[in-house]
């Protein structure tokens, strides 16, 4: 797939998560009355979902910069193993391949990944250019709506732990990898009892430690 209408078409379900996303982000930036040209700008320069829901609240509580940085460390270690499986479509640009690097997000590397449909860098870069477009968009959506909106509405959060599910369940679909599920809930499980207040980056550190050590011959994946 090479053409811009083909790369536009393969992008369009995490457009559909990502309007709406954004929106939500830009409300909740309002809502929670900080600076306003800041949400299009972390939308720009961080673009980091989970990350800037976290940050309203983290920053309308007047939380440090510190602690800011080190729960942006723990929310997006993830993101540190994402590149093992596409390095064959890390552009080779000078500003291209940093870019791709940044723009990697839980949807975009799902796509990437999953799809079956990206064969060359130049697609892979045009894919993670639309989606920031589309985060951007919304964001900048959410926050003209806000004007409109009661403040102090309720559930909004939730709607990225939902685009979450919907990954985690079409991954499983499209893969149909078993191991890697149950991989997932063990290392989820132990994190969750064991280490909750660094859940993620515990479960990630596990996760990458057994893949490490599986025997080569096995197909399974993170």
């Amino acid at each position: 797939m090479t053409s811009k209408q083909g790369t536009l078409s393969l992008t369009v379900p995490v457009m559909m998560g990502y309007l709406p996303l954004g929106a939500v982000f830009g409300v909740l930036w309002v809502d929670a009355s900080l600076t306003w040209y800041w949400a299009p700008l972390m939308s720009v320069i961080v673009y980091a979902g989970a990350l800037q829901y976290l940050a309203v609240g983290m920053l309308a509580a007047g939380i440090g910069w510190v602690d800011l940085a080190v729960a942006s460390l723990l929310v997006n270690f993830r993101h540190l193993f994402y590149g093992l499986s596409l390095y064959h479509l890390l552009p080779k640009g000078v500003i291209g391949r940093p870019y791709f690097i940044f723009g990697i997000t839980d949807e975009t590397y799902s796509l990437l990944s999953a799809s079956g449909q990206v064969k060359d860098s130049k697609t892979a870069l045009q894919v993670v250019a639309l989606n920031q477009s589309y985060w951007i968009l919304g964001t900048l959506i959410g926050m003209v709506l806000a004007r409109g909106l009661p403040p102090g509405l309720q559930g909004l959060d939730f709607a990225l732990t939902a685009l979450f599910t919907v990954l985690a369940v079409e991954q499983i679909r499209a893969k149909k990898d078993w191991g890697a599920v149950v991989l997932g809930l063990v290392a989820s499980g132990l994190a969750g009892v064991w280490m909750s207040e660094y859940f993620l980056l515990a479960a990630s550190i596990m996760l990458v430690l057994v893949l490490l050590a599986w025997p080569k011959s096995s197909e399974v994946t993170a």
